[in-house]
């Protein structure tokens, strides 16, 4: 273990930005745990602790940070039309789901939160390149309110508390991972669909996306002691219009038209933001250029649709090969059970008008119940039928156990077991087999 290794809950870590940032955090020697609405699709379970959480709940929130040293709070509602859309889950999720952070963490005796917020708190703000310390004037978007508000409580919480904070203003990320809303995702799905990119008003609005694997390592750069109570543009280092993204994604993808649309309201007016700061403090500069990220992510793109187009082929594979296994023990488990029946019939005679032949038969059918049940995986629906076949053949044994009462006894205990032991078959399996997923 690094002496400078850290316990870290990433609030969010489930997610686009956040699984980058355990993937750094792990790489770094530290050990994140996650804290999200849902499992990590993209960490084993193995490989790092997982807290089924909501924001919401500060018990759970106190229970996931015990024993952290540092959390870092990215969990947040990031789609600013669905902030618009419904403006009282934002408020939830990103000031108040903030303020209970803060909350856990002191109670729970954290060292430091650090916070991801956005460099949209400079929307409404004029200045020639923005720098961490200008005066922010009054938010025109919810998203920028909400998340103007988590640095105040951030402030707050160190004045009254003593909880130190990092506030890292976040560019515009992308790259592998990317949630399906974000400006270049939604470029690069509909060229590589076929569609055309709509462009809000003139296309000149410039940003400052960062690449989210850039933008991982600028996060853990923050745990360094010398981030303590400071704030810091994490962006990329050059500026590119809307009308630059849709060209660049034109350009590698090829074939599609570029339309114009009226601009959003409240759309981020894109004045230059400085990374200087996060430069000469923490030693962090974004290392991709933006043409360089947006191929990395198509590539992406392209082998995640070509890994969805093969799995329905690999799962039926997979639940064919567990059906062979499967199968094949229970005929193993069958030949077992036979070839020892046949030695104690051999060694003590049942009954002198069956010889060894007419026992290896007769076990066999005794057990065919035994592997219809065990050796498939039925579907709940079928699984009453297979049940009451068995339980069939059980009586049909008891009615013959007059010609060989060993045997018919034998065999009717056996269906019993089989009908009590029929499994289901597993979700996966059943959505291959009925065509869903």
């Amino acid at each position: 273990m690094r002496p400078d290794s850290r316990d870290v809950l990433v609030t969010g870590g489930a997610g686009f930005i956040g699984s980058h940032v355990v993937d750094r955090l792990l790489a770094g020697g530290h050990r994140p745990r996650i804290f999200d609405q849902r499992p990590s699709p993209w960490h084993a379970s193995a490989d790092v602790d997982e807290r089924i959480g909501d924001l919401g709940d500060v018990t759970r929130l106190r229970s996931a940070m015990a024993g952290c040293d540092v959390v870092v709070h990215l969990a947040a509602a990031a789609d600013v039309d669905l902030v618009r859309a419904d403006p009282l889950d934002a408020e939830r999720r990103n000031a108040r789901g903030t303020l209970n952070v803060l909350e856990a963490a002191r109670q729970t005796g954290v060292g430091r939160v650090i916070y991801a917020s956005t460099i949209w708190v400079y929307s409404d703000t004029p200045a020639d390149c923005h720098e961490e310390d200008c005066a922010l004037c009054a938010p025109g978007h919810l998203y920028t309110a909400t998340k103007l508000a988590g640095e105040l409580y951030c402030r707050s919480y160190l004045e009254l508390y003593g909880l130190e904070y990092t506030v890292l203003r976040f560019g515009i990320p992308y790259g592998p991972r990317a949630r399906p809303a974000g400006v270049v995702a939604q470029f690069v799905g509909r060229a590589l669909a076929g569609e055309p990119l709509v462009v809000a008003g003139d296309g000149r609005q410039s940003r400052r996306f960062v690449y989210v694997e850039d933008l991982a390592d600028g996060v853990v750069r923050a745990l360094t002691p010398a981030a303590a109570n400071r704030t810091y543009n994490l962006v990329g280092s050059e500026d590119t219009s809307i009308a630059d993204i849709a060209e660049s994604v034109r350009d590698l993808v090829g074939g599609v038209e570029i339309e114009r649309v009226p601009a959003r309201v409240g759309d981020f007016n894109g004045a230059p933001v400085s990374g200087a700061r996060a430069a000469r403090e923490l030693g962090w500069e974004a290392q991709t250029p933006f043409v360089t990220g947006l191929a990395r992510y198509v590539d992406w793109r392209r082998a995640e649709a070509a890994s969805a187009a093969l799995a329905p082929r690999t799962r039926v594979r997979g639940a064919l090969g567990s059906l062979l296994r499967r199968t094949a023990l229970a005929l193993l488990a069958a030949a077992t059970i036979a070839v020892m029946l046949i030695g104690i019939a051999s060694l003590v005679p049942i009954d002198r008008d069956m010889d060894v032949y007419d026992t290896l038969t007769a076990t066999l059918v005794m057990l065919l119940p035994l592997m219809l049940a065990a050796g498939f995986a039925w579907p709940a629906e079928a699984r009453r039928g297979v049940r009451t076949v068995c339980w069939t053949i059980a009586a049909g044994d008891l009615v013959l156990v007059h010609h060989h009462p060993v045997f018919a006894i034998s065999a009717a205990a056996i269906a019993v077991s089989a009908g009590l032991v029929v499994r289901e078959r597993p979700a996966l399996a059943v959505r291959v087999a009925t065509g869903d997923g």
